[in-house]
């Protein structure tokens, strides 16, 4: 079974749609809470005064805070969903954008695009001298470059799932905080309660 197959990706696409499908989804989240923010607060303000509901001020920068606390949260989460599935299966990272790498998936995969990366690496399209290599040289090759680069993309999945995880305990911290905070706010306000 395919890796792409498994995670539901073409391998045209790869976690680049994914990336950009969570950056559309956080543009349309922000715009429409800058949307809200505004028509919360110029309702508010406009039509009752400041001076009457001057508590509406922190209550909305409460939720507020809040709001981008969970936002946050999500991406960190999803950020490190990424990183896991990288760590799971590190072959199939979708890193190389734009082929300038030879694949390592498979021996047979990286024969067929080692002499093309090393075209596109030479600089003047066609001055690239490629050299015939023995079978025996060529699997010595990949099995190393294999190795190196299955190393590099461990190390850089582990760093971003630790900056990841760093996040979203800040992100948590700040929403449970201000969630806190406007509890006691509120609890201090209403002395029915």
């Amino acid at each position: 079974m395919q890796w792409e197959s498994v995670v539901g990706l073409s391998s045209s696409g790869g976690l680049a749609s994914v990336d950009f499908f969570v950056a559309a989804v956080a543009a349309v989240a922000a715009i429409a809470l800058i949307g809200a923010w505004v028509i919360l607060a110029s309702s508010r303000f406009v039509q009752g005064g400041v001076v009457e509901r001057p508590e509406r001020v922190p209550q909305l920068y409460g939720y507020t805070v809040c709001l981008i606390a969970l936002m946050w949260a999500l991406a960190s989460v999803s950020g490190i969903v990424e990183n896991m599935l990288t760590l799971s299966a590190p072959e199939y990272h979708q890193g190389n954008d734009y082929g300038m790498q030879p694949s390592i998936t498979s021996f047979e995969n990286f024969r067929l695009t080692y002499d093309r990366a090393r075209r596109f690496g030479a600089g003047e399209p066609g001055t690239a001298k490629l050299d015939t290599l023995p079978e025996a040289e060529l699997q010595r090759r990949f099995t190393a470059y294999r190795a190196d680069r299955l190393a590099a993309i461990r190390v850089e999945a582990r760093q971003s799932m630790i900056s990841r995880i760093v996040s979203l305990l800040i992100a948590l911290g700040l929403f449970v905080f201000h969630w806190r905070w406007l509890k006691r706010r509120a609890s201090a306000s209403d002395p029915g309660v």
